[in-house]
């Protein structure tokens, strides 16, 4: 069907494919509908075709949706709609076997393995014996389109937005406008690591680090962030940052050295916490480490008592959880 109409409607297939193009060159797959009508009356005039209106380009992204089942996706953020390209399946799986390519190399290089990843078939090879799963929740996907989107902003260093909703506060979601500075993946889920915007003033962002779980985000969605213009400037300007800069100052390098996951609170101090374990808990924290700043304390032949440098959090009762009655707090 996509070709029959393609070839039937040689002016508007050639507009159509002005647009897919603009739209995958931009960040996130995303427009406002000005931008795509002043991008296309743009080109147009330079392969002799006419100017359109607001009326025509509208039939237009109409056709790609009902006739072509393309997918376009309305995303209102900040009192800015935005028409968002929403790829097929097959573009999720690409995006995820070049993460996990990504992940596979990083692998390989702590291992010592590099040398098996200069040649195809050693890469192969690699493949067969070093496996893993390197999925979240399941969400479709989403998660890894968002991961790659988000790392494209980072590359662009461009601010996003989106509006996001804490998972432990019951408050409606709010819009959040942040650098992003990594992507992070602990235990099955994606987070984004950011700093706050403050204003358009020279050191615009805090020097404090935000977390973000991705499925949080409503909708998987995130926007370029574009400062506010007065009423007589019509420019759209895209909030821009140094991201080398900005993580050496909100100091990222180390900021996850005492952290058992991913969360810390403010103005938190890292502490010595000791955990005793009993039974097959005893086996199974010797030979994995909680925490890199793990030490046995007390080794007996009927428990062990481990000590961990890090952050009070949320976390620890959650690891504490999963061993129930083998795995206590002691002073």
């Amino acid at each position: 069907m996509y070709i029959r109409f393609m070839f039937q409607l040689t002016t508007q297939s050639k507009r159509i494919q002005i647009l897919m193009e603009f739209l995958r060159s931009q960040l996130n797959g995303r427009a406002t509908f000005v931008e795509m009508l002043d991008h296309l009356n743009e080109v147009l005039p330079s392969i002799e075709q006419k100017k359109i209106s607001r009326r025509t380009l509208e039939a237009d992204l109409q056709f790609m949706r009902e006739e072509l089942d393309l997918s376009l996706k309305h995303v209102n953020i900040s009192r800015r709609h935005y028409y968002q390209l929403i790829e097929k399946a097959e573009l999720h799986q690409e995006l995820k076997q070049d993460l996990e390519g990504l992940m596979l190399h990083q692998l390989a290089k702590n291992f010592g393995l590099e040398h098996y990843l200069d040649s195809s078939p050693g890469m192969s090879h690699l493949e067969t014996v070093l496996s893993f799963s390197f999925s979240a929740l399941d969400d479709g996907g989403k998660a890894m389109k968002l991961a790659m989107d988000i790392v494209q902003s980072i590359f662009a260093q461009e601010a996003i937005q989106f509006w996001y909703k804490p998972i432990h506060t019951t408050y409606r979601s709010k819009l959040q406008i942040v650098a992003p500075l990594q992507v992070k993946f602990y235990d099955g889920r994606f987070y984004l690591v950011a700093a706050d915007y403050k204003d358009n003033s020279e050191d615009q962002f805090k020097r404090s680090i935000k977390i973000f779980a991705f499925d949080m985000i409503e909708d998987y969605v995130i926007a370029p962030a574009q400062m506010e213009m007065d009423d007589t400037d019509a420019s759209i300007r895209t909030i821009s940052f140094h991201h080398a800069d900005l993580v050496h100052k909100v100091g990222l390098k180390d900021y996850f050295k005492h952290c058992l996951g991913v969360a810390r609170f403010k103005d938190s101090e890292p502490e010595y916490i000791r955990i005793k374990f009993t039974d097959w808990a005893m086996s199974y924290v010797r030979e994995r480490l909680l925490h890199r700043s793990q030490r046995i304390v007390v080794d007996h032949p009927n428990y062990m008592v481990v000590e961990l440098y890090i952050y009070r959090t949320y976390e620890l009762d959650m690891l504490l959880a999963r061993f129930r009655e083998f795995g206590v707090e002691v002073k």
